[in-house]
């Protein structure tokens, strides 16, 4: 009798550490699980990241100069042309990247030659208007792409969506010409840097944003307003096409950018919720 209890004692306690046994691998397995979620949560948060920093196209560009989305309700993807596809204005080469425009637009139309006659870009803002010397003569294929997409209505009230400074930023840059708003969007073609040597990223410059990807020029551009710092400078120097500089409307500029970054940070959406109006450029035939 004594031994058929000590067998059932022992049969308990067997069973009972197999439960265990089993709670202990479910629970090692939700574990796993967690840290996979987990992993998988970093990882996207990571290549957020790293794509924002990219895109300034996120400009930042830091550059690429991307920034805190805030949707242009206005803002409509168009169907995307095929990828690869070429439009050829002189030398100037526009290749499409398979994306969705975020506004309906073409490639620039084809022609034997870019025209390199003088420009002027007038930039209407919620605040004022801004005017800018455009120089066809050192970035002709980015200008003729400008004017395409401002003649498509490309710009027209669209947000800045991402403003650069401070100190520790070595940099002070508005960004701006994504429809969406996001930082993320584009005209659905690309085009390669010009102008990228012996210029300076200082006060009232104009110049593309881009992401890592080579030929990614595109809509988005960014506007100095104040000289960057040594490191700055640096950090900028023959990455970005210089296409312009403003000639009228610094205290515009000023308007947009004075009351910093949402939130006090470096780096985000503009306090200011910089808008554009319309972008217009004339050019001589």
């Amino acid at each position: 009798m004594s031994s058929t209890r000590e067998r059932r004692a022992r049969e308990l306690a067997a069973a009972r550490m197999a439960r265990q046994a089993e709670r202990r691998q479910r629970a090692v397995e939700r574990r796993r699980r967690r840290l996979s979620v987990v992993a998988a949560v970093v990882l996207v948060a990571i290549v957020a990241s790293v794509t924002a920093l990219l895109l300034v196209t996120a400009g930042s560009d830091d550059d690429e100069v991307t920034a805190t989305p805030e949707s242009a309700p206005n803002a409509s993807a168009a169907p995307a042309l095929p990828a690869g596809e070429t439009s050829k204005v002189g030398d100037c080469v526009y290749t499409a990247s398979g994306e969705a425009p975020s506004r309906e637009v073409g490639l620039p139309a084809a022609a034997p030659a870019v025209n390199r006659s003088p420009a002027t870009m007038v930039i209407t803002t919620d605040q004022g208007t801004m005017t800018a010397t455009l120089d066809t003569d050192k970035a002709p294929c980015t200008v003729n792409a400008l004017r395409t997409l401002a003649e498509a209505g490309f710009y027209t009230d669209t947000p800045c969506h991402r403003q650069t400074g401070g100190a520790d930023a070595g940099i002070s840059v508005l960004q701006c010409g994504d429809p969406t708003g996001t930082g993320t969007g584009g005209p659905g073609f690309g085009y390669a840097n010009e102008n990228t040597e012996g210029v300076n990223y200082n006060r009232g410059v104009l110049a593309m944003a881009h992401s890592s990807q080579p030929d990614s020029n595109g809509s988005q551009f960014f506007i100095n307003y104040a000289d960057p710092s040594q490191q700055g400078a640096s950090a900028l120097a023959g990455g970005y096409t210089v296409f312009g500089h403003i000639t009228e409307g610094l205290d515009v500029l000023d308007k947009l950018t004075t009351p910093g970054v949402s939130g006090g940070g470096s780096d985000g959406a503009p306090t200011s919720g910089a808008k554009i109006q319309s972008i217009q450029i004339t050019q001589e035939p």
